[in-house]
């Protein structure tokens, strides 16, 4: 799928869907580089989505002491309830939009899936 063809709604549900199926992995999963390639959204649009996620209590963001390659501070994300029950809504949105012929199969699936 292309990227240019995803909305709003797909790209959410996407980025919600990614944190809670890796909530009970280790920290390294749920960083900004890892999330960007698992759900195909990049990085200057992802992080802007995930700072709006987070400041709406969707999302939980978490400074470790550690630091990145070039010196930046590693966030951590992780999704909280409130996050699950969005992700929830979202996706009978999609499932709705599925069955109605907006929307391909696929848009319900993340490209790691393949």
């Amino acid at each position: 799928m292309e990227k240019r063809r995803r909305d709003l709604s797909v790209t959410l549900y996407r980025i919600l869907l990614y944190l809670s199926r890796m909530r009970e992995r280790e920290d390294s999963v749920r960083r900004l580089m890892r999330i960007e390639r698992a759900v195909s959204v990049d990085r200057k649009e992802l992080r802007m989505h995930l700072e709006r996620l987070s400041d709406s209590g969707h999302v939980e963001m978490r400074c470790v002491d550690s630091r990145g390659r070039g010196g930046h501070p590693v966030v951590i994300y992780n999704i909280t309830e409130n996050g699950k029950k969005l992700r929830s809504d979202i996706g009978r949105w999609i499932d709705l939009c599925v069955r109605m012929g907006y929307y391909p199969e696929e848009f319900f699936y993340l490209p790691s899936d393949d």
